[in-house]
């Protein structure tokens, strides 16, 4: 059949949409706002308020043995306010997605897709993380949950260390008889090492991750991420590209409160609060680019930036190769003339060539004559 104009116009059109659509989610990636087609795992106010957990279990695991133990049913009782709050502070973890063949994201999508998956999933993960053994792990337990807010549902893993407690009695002749309670895991923030939170997508490149490792807060331990099969969502050079657009962003935008020295040199500050830091983590960093001029406002911009770049709670390393230092641009005219331009003010000079040469435009509050 042959296909008139309309068709092959209709074609063009539509290669040329999903070219533009291209060019500018790489311009976006470029530019540190990460969009880039992937969904990030984040719940507005109402839907944290309206989490729920669906199920709960644990099993024990890393307690010297060869096998875990493994459990048919734990009710969760009074504590699910507790377990609530324990993952929603996994919300302020670094981004990760499931790799490529990841078993774990298979296992996973089989409790969503069927809810009677559940406790044998749970155990099937259980022994996997139990292989993972290491002297330096402590004995714990594994507690897989399903959580639902409004139509979305996540999962969580979470690992318990077990802490050995110590309780008391008070007998009837005024004796106090000492016990150690050694299979309880406590309210303690330390206890909790590793947190996951998980929502699965249709397609694999859409599934997010959410990880807090206690063993490594800028990063994941080798073990975590073997057994999650995941990988980071963002790599180091766009991170640290990401911070550098968001405190040009922040500087702009309150240039009228901070001083000259951080306005004029947003850059290089920038490209030497890197050199000296290994890590980026917001609060620290935070203070250290603005010290005594961070103001709450100032603060509240950043942490609003960190949000809409999906890096709120990200802590990473720096890639120091990938901020340089800035150079003023520097221009000499044919007639002789000099113009030295500051990185503060690249955009008030602009230039156009016309018939008649270069036309240099600099745009000024006030002209001062030396």
């Amino acid at each position: 059949m042959r296909q008139g104009p309309s068709y092959k116009l209709r074609l063009l059109l539509e290669q040329i949409v999903n070219s533009l659509r291209s060019w500018l989610e790489s311009v976006a990636c470029a530019s540190g706002n990460f969009i880039c087609g992937r969904k990030q795992l984040q719940l507005s106010d109402k839907e944290i308020e309206n989490l729920s957990i669906e199920k709960f279990i644990f099993h024990v695991v890393h307690h010297r043995n060869d096998e875990p133990i493994l459990l048919d049913e734990t009710p969760i009782g009074d504590f699910e306010d507790f377990f609530l709050k324990r993952a929603m502070e996994t919300l302020r973890g670094n981004r990760f997605t499931f790799a490529d063949g990841s078993i774990t994201r298979t296992l996973l999508k089989q409790v969503m897709d069927d809810g009677s998956q559940f406790v044998p999933v749970s155990k099937t993960l259980a022994q996997t993380f139990h292989a993972g053994r290491d002297n330096r792990i402590k004995p714990g337990v594994m507690i897989l949950m399903t959580l639902v807010t409004g139509q979305r549902k996540l999962l969580s893993v979470l690992k318990y260390d077990h802490e050995e407690a110590v309780t008391y009695e008070i007998t009837d002749d005024a004796k106090a008889i000492l016990k150690a309670i050694a299979n309880s895991f406590t309210k303690s923030a330390d206890a909790l090492q590793k947190s996951a939170l998980i929502e699965i997508f249709g397609g694999d490149d859409a599934d997010s991750i959410v990880v807090v490792d206690k063993t490594v807060r800028h990063e994941i331990t080798d073990f975590f991420r073997g057994f999650l099969a995941c990988k980071r969502l963002f790599d180091d050079k766009q991170m640290t590209q990401a911070v550098e657009a968001l405190v040009v962003e922040v500087v702009k935008k309150h240039q009228n409160d901070l001083p000259n020295d951080i306005t004029q040199n947003v850059r290089d500050r920038y490209y030497d609060t890197v050199q000296k830091r290994d890590k980026f983590d917001a609060a620290e960093f935070f203070t250290e680019f603005f010290g005594a001029h961070g103001s709450a406002a100032v603060r509240a911009s950043f942490d609003k930036g960190l949000v809409k770049k999906g890096m709120d709670g990200e802590v990473f390393k720096f890639d120091k190769g990938a901020v340089k230092k800035q150079r003023p641009q520097k221009y000499k005219t044919a007639e002789g003339v000099k113009i030295d331009v500051p990185e503060q003010a690249s955009d008030t000079v602009k230039t156009a060539t016309t018939a008649a040469g270069t036309v240099i435009t600099i745009t000024t509050s006030r002209l001062t004559s030396l």
